[in-house]
């Protein structure tokens, strides 16, 4: 009956019990939290690339001849992705191409490859997203 004693005693103390629900759920949240930022810095970057695209689009309306309108998308498209900063204008920025796919029709497209991004580097211990990000705009010559 000695023996039983102390075993009822441990089983009824309180003492360290917010140390062990911290030391369970932490790694969860703090896990939790850095994925938000990550997700966060991702979506961030999706988001600059889908306007370099458009804004190179819009501004290519602009031109008169294929070769100027080609000339204004880019221009456009990076200075979206100037503003950005480090965000898209890392050692490997996006790769910015404008020019005519069709009799008629002129498509400004955007690709960034995040693989060396220092954001993917943990991709280890959260799942991410695919790492090449791409947008296209296509606009027509002319009018209807």
């Amino acid at each position: 009956m000695g023996k039983t004693r102390p075993l009822m005693q441990l089983q009824r103390c309180e003492r360290g019990i917010a140390a062990l629900e911290f030391a369970l759920l932490a790694p969860a949240l703090l896990m939790l939290a850095f994925a938000i930022i990550v997700y966060s810095l991702y979506f961030s970057a999706y988001m600059g690339v889908r306007q370099a695209a458009a804004e190179g689009a819009r501004s290519a309306m602009a031109g008169l001849s294929s070769v100027e309108r080609e000339a204004l998308a880019l221009e456009r498209a990076d200075e979206v992705i100037a503003r950005y900063g480090e965000l898209l204008g890392g050692q490997d920025g996006p790769e910015v191409t404008a020019g005519p796919i069709a009799t008629g029709v002129f498509e400004v497209r955007v690709t960034y490859d995040m693989s060396e991004h220092p954001i993917m580097q943990f991709g280890g211990f959260i799942p991410l997203p695919d790492t090449n990000i791409s947008s296209a705009v296509v606009i027509t010559n002319g009018s209807y």
